[in-house]
């Protein structure tokens, strides 16, 4: 029996909180017992609550005396109350204040476990990058209020959080994407010190993602080296499905990246064409060549191997161009076309039909 009772103090002494509350709850407990013992049946301070409220002014030293035993058993009480909160009680507190401390610090230097929910993970630091991106998904009120979070690599970040206001740091190893709350996440992107440690990283990811129950979370891998394209993208679906390549040259694709899954996927194809089999080209229509119906020039264009992406304004350089068709466009003569094609098309101006035109139609 002695033995089980060494173990048990052991056990509570080696956190050094659990000696000082071990000995604040016997003081409590030996308090009331004299208290209730030794004062009057219709004494205040013998109720369980305004005990309470005796024992927590008296041990914090405040002594509002409202409340006090009046009788000599019940004063040995309050003075075990009085003692303990002075030792004890300081210890506790004490403890109390290391362990804030103590948790910031690990906090800003990456060491602690988030709690986030719905985050943005990015895995790779780049100060000026990460600042642009936030700046940009901020903008978004769906955004404004999505936490971020930085998983580096020892040697990108020295000292604490330079930006704790704007993100949360986790400092890479085995405990990492647990710490990070990777399943939890919204969006992870990773943006390697090249493409083929992004490639590694996902990797890493989507195993952990895996073992964690395969949760639907928006994985997009950065591309440093834009003319690795097809590479890269091969290899990232030897990697897993679902996951989109991105340019981490421009924050404001990133941030669009972020916000609308799948879109990335998009701007991806479309570089990735052009970098292979096809080329933008921008023609110029000619002043006199009539007007047609956006829809019908497309139709025309796309019948002939060519995709029209864009339409200008005019035939200036510095020309506006619209991505999107408004309802009823026209294009007409002197304005400009963005088209993609394997060269640059030769479009038979007078083959197009005049008569489909449609009047009254709003010029662009």
């Amino acid at each position: 029996m002695p033995f089980i009772f060494i173990r048990v103090v052991h056990r509570i002494t080696t956190r050094a909180w659990r000696a000082p509350a071990l000995v604040l709850a016997l003081a409590a407990v030996l308090g009331w017992v004299l208290i209730f013992a030794f004062e009057k049946p219709d004494a205040e301070i013998r109720n369980p609550l305004h005990y309470l409220w005796y024992f927590f002014v008296s041990g914090t030293t405040t002594g509002y005396g409202d409340l006090y035993p009046e009788t000599a058993g019940g004063r040995a009480g309050g003075v075990v109350v009085i003692v303990a909160g002075l030792t004890a009680g300081l210890m506790l507190f004490a403890e109390l204040t290391l362990w804030m401390a103590k948790g910031r610090t690990m906090k800003a230097n990456g060491l602690a476990r988030l709690h986030h929910r719905r985050h943005l993970v990015i895995i790779g630091y780049d100060r000026d990058r990460l600042r642009a991106v936030i700046e940009q998904l901020r903008a978004d009120p769906d955004f404004a209020k999505t936490p971020v979070v930085t998983v580096f690599w020892p040697e990108q970040l020295v000292g604490e959080n330079p930006d704790p206001e704007l993100y949360d740091v986790v400092r890479f190893d085995d405990t990492a994407y647990e710490r990070s709350r990777l399943a939890d996440a919204r969006t992870v992107l990773v943006i390697g010190r090249n493409d083929d440690e992004s490639v590694r990283v996902l990797l890493g990811v989507n195993a952990f993602l895996r073992r964690n129950g395969d949760p639907a979370v928006h994985l997009l891998a950065g591309l440093n080296d834009g003319g690795r394209r097809a590479e890269i993208t091969e290899a990232l679906e030897l990697v897993g499905g679902g996951i989109e390549p991105v340019d981490v040259d421009d924050p404001a694709v990133i941030a669009v990246a972020v916000r609308n899954p799948g879109v990335a996927m998009i701007y991806h194809n479309l570089a990735s064409t052009l970098d292979a089999d096809s080329t933008l080209y921008r023609v110029n229509v000619p002043a006199d060549a009539g007007e047609w119906p956006r829809l019908d020039l497309a139709i025309f264009l796309l019948r002939r191997g060519s995709t029209l992406l864009a339409v200008g304004e005019s035939h200036r350089p510095n020309a506006r161009f619209r991505l999107a068709a408004a309802p009823g466009e026209v294009v007409a003569g002197g304005q400009s076309l963005a088209v993609v094609a394997a060269e640059r098309p030769e479009i038979p101006w007078h083959e197009l039909p005049a008569e489909s035109a449609g009047e009254g139609a709003t010029r662009a």
